[in-house]
């Protein structure tokens, strides 16, 4: 399987089922997209291969949250849902369950990595990446501090205000330094 690297193709594989049949634009915002259920086993040993920082919240009221650090965002899985009252417009309303990416690089890595044939222009809201450079960061990370701040802050992920926010936050890259 090659990678297209031509600028009509930013961040696929072209032999694999489509990227939208597997991952689907949230409506939480931009940088965010939702999981097939029945991809998640394969995302999550996927996950579990690669030795990301991850994080967990498991507070009462509140929906159980796993999450893994990637890139300029990474997963979480939301495994239950807090009883509370149901408004699909409320700002604050808690996340169902599922799974989710956060963030155009992690999204782009994932869906080479899952051999999905990817976007072939660009989404609202992202920068062009170049596969084979997405590549090389992820295989050369390194486990430092902030990968595992990244991950408890992916946890904090209980209620679509707190996911946009966490997003938007990750979206706009670590502060410059002194």
């Amino acid at each position: 399987m090659a990678i297209q690297t031509d600028i009509g193709d930013v961040g696929g594989l072209r032999d694999g089922p489509a990227w939208n049949d597997v991952l689907t634009v949230s409506n939480l915002g931009a940088g965010i997209f939702d999981v097939r259920w029945d991809v998640r086993p394969r995302l999550r040993r996927w996950l579990a291969g690669h030795d990301l920082p991850c994080a967990s919240t498991r507070d009462p009221h509140l929906p159980a949250v796993d999450a893994w650090a990637l890139l300029d965002g990474g997963v979480i899985s939301v495994a239950s849902l807090a009883v509370g009252p149901h408004d699909p417009d409320a700002a604050w309303q808690v996340l169902s369950p599922g799974m989710r990416v956060l963030g155009f690089r992690a999204f782009r890595l994932l869906v080479a990595q899952l051999a999905l044939a990817g976007p072939a222009t660009v989404l609202p809201g992202e920068q062009v990446t170049d596969p084979d450079a997405l590549r090389a960061e992820f295989e050369n990370r390194r486990d430092d501090g902030a990968a595992r701040e990244q991950a408890e802050l992916l946890a904090s992920c209980t209620d679509r205000s707190s996911t946009r926010w966490v997003a938007a936050v990750l979206r706009s890259g670590p502060p410059a330094g002194p």
